[in-house]
């Protein structure tokens, strides 16, 4: 007889799942507001230019998909199954033009970012944080005020992952690389 999946408390689970909703809404309208870049970004990766114009128009929805499907109750699993697959994805993608030592921008949607073993090391662990977003939940119910610690837990983590990648430009930027992404330094 298999054991049954754990479950925890629906709290951490929720948190998860929202922090990465928000994360994939904004990657998706990002990449939306200017397609064109994003192919771009794309192309640069290596994408065939036989498969470019139909990858760059699915996956925005496809990362509006995920951050949807996080945030729908019983669909909460296959989105973090979803979140998990293309953190790996783009993780693995990150981590092959490292290792060739190709110097381009990381295609996450806003200001350039150029491609790191940081970078690497923090979509693994977000596909980590959306394996456990995919958790079973125990029977506790969720009041208003949990939901509440949701919302600024999500915002919260929003503005932690924004300081990291303002980081990560900067921390660029003194090694001489934005002027590879087009950033003027005066």
């Amino acid at each position: 007889m298999p054991f049954p999946p754990p479950s925890f408390d629906p709290l951490p689970v929720w948190i998860a799942a929202a922090a990465l909703a928000a994360l994939f809404a904004h990657a998706a309208l990002a990449k939306w507001a200017d397609l064109a870049l994003f192919e771009q970004q794309l192309s640069v990766y290596g994408v065939p230019a036989s498969g470019l114009p139909a990858l760059t128009r699915l996956l925005p929805p496809l990362e509006l998909l995920t951050a949807l499907l996080l945030m729908a109750g019983p669909w909460r699993p296959l989105g973090a199954g979803l979140a998990a697959g293309l953190l790996l994805l783009y993780a693995g993608a990150m981590g092959y033009h490292r290792w060739r030592g190709h110097v381009l921008d990381c295609g996450c949607g806003g200001e350039p970012l150029p491609v790191s073993w940081a970078l690497v090391l923090r979509n693994l662990g977000l596909a980590a944080l959306a394996l456990f977003a995919a958790s079973g939940l125990s029977a506790r119910p969720m009041g208003g005020v949990d939901m509440a610690v949701v919302a600024a837990a999500a915002a919260l983590a929003a503005l932690l992952y924004a300081a990291m990648n303002q980081l990560l430009r900067h921390r660029a930027g003194r090694h001489g690389l934005r002027s590879l992404f087009g950033s003027s330094s005066s």
